[in-house]
């Protein structure tokens, strides 16, 4: 299960309130908690955790979150021999709002993130080669992810991409897309459907024809829905109690890319990153919240 998570690298400021504020309005009594992030190195995380063999190719900043992020990717057995040194930009800051309800909200600076250009791929190019699986997200320049897509499918390899941030996704780019991870409303955008709550059929055979293999719709609490041409899969949620939903997707996305790495797409697997994913959502932070492979076999088994 060799995994490679081309993608960025956050520090997360996160604020724990009542409720998410309004325009000019300001909710005291707020908990802060400063934690690792970024939708690449939640995923990378999550993979490692869950029993892949990660490399993570990422950019760091010209701060001293640069060697903390380092030793915390080692310390996670996570391969760091790929990352890129940016001595021009900060490294990427999420600034993050948590309501009790669990709903949230963000904004992200990308600093060095946005430094991981196009050029920069032939400094990783040999790890592909050696990969079961590439894993991406839309933290990146857009042109960095559509050349390594192309490069990991001229090896023959299997492109996971999750467009979050949502992006619109050109044809030459979706046919390398083996699987792609969106939620309702990424994939009615990329799609250019509106959702209505019972068209996911129609949303999913659009994606289809624009070429990528497996589309794979998160729909938080009430599930997750996946089509390709042979078959329709939809799974309810694990019923937990929601606290923080902010590694969600991220965790799912790393848990199904250990299961999927060697394997073909298949309802177990789906079903292994809902759980991954309801665990992460009953913990506070991005990567504080990601579950190991002995929690998530021992949350399944206690479902069964």
């Amino acid at each position: 299960m060799r995994i490679v998570v081309v993608g960025s690298s956050n520090i997360d400021m996160v604020a724990q309130v009542s409720h998410i504020p309004a325009p000019g309005e300001t909710v005291g009594n707020a908990r802060f908690i400063q934690s690792f992030g970024g939708k690449g190195a939640n995923q990378a995380v999550a993979a490692a955790r869950l029993g892949g063999s990660v490399t993570f190719v990422t950019a760091l900043g010209n701060d001293m979150y640069a060697d903390i992020l380092k030793k915390h990717f080692t310390e996670e057995g996570i391969n760091t021999n790929y990352i890129i040194d940016d001595s021009h930009h900060p490294t990427g800051t999420a600034l993050i709002y948590v309501a009790n309800s669990g709903e949230n909200c963000i904004a992200v600076a990308p600093g060095a993130n946005y430094s991981l250009l196009p050029e920069s791929i032939t400094q990783f190019s040999e790890i592909i080669e050696e990969a079961d699986i590439v894993v991406m997200q839309a933290e990146i320049p857009y042109e960095t992810i559509k050349k390594t897509a192309l490069l990991a499918k001229q090896k023959g390899k299997k492109v996971l991409f999750n467009p979050a941030p949502a992006c619109l996704i050109d044809e030459e780019l979706m046919t390398t897309i083996d699987i792609l991870v969106v939620n309702e409303l990424e994939a009615s955008f990329i799609s250019g459907i509106e959702y209505t709550e019972n068209n996911l059929d129609d949303i999913a055979q659009a994606l289809l024809r624009s070429g990528a293999r497996n589309i794979v719709i998160t729909l938080g609490s009430q599930g997750v829905y996946m089509m390709n041409e042979r078959e329709t899969i939809q799974l309810p949620s694990f019923k937990v109690k929601a606290i923080d939903t902010v590694a969600a997707g991220d965790t799912f996305c790393g848990a199904l890319a250990v299961t999927c790495s060697q394997k073909g797409i298949s309802r177990e697997a789906l079903s292994f990153a809902n759980a991954a994913a309801a665990i992460a959502v009953t913990r506070l932070g991005a990567q504080s919240s990601i579950p190991t492979l002995v929690e998530v076999n021992a949350f399944i088994q206690t479902i069964k």
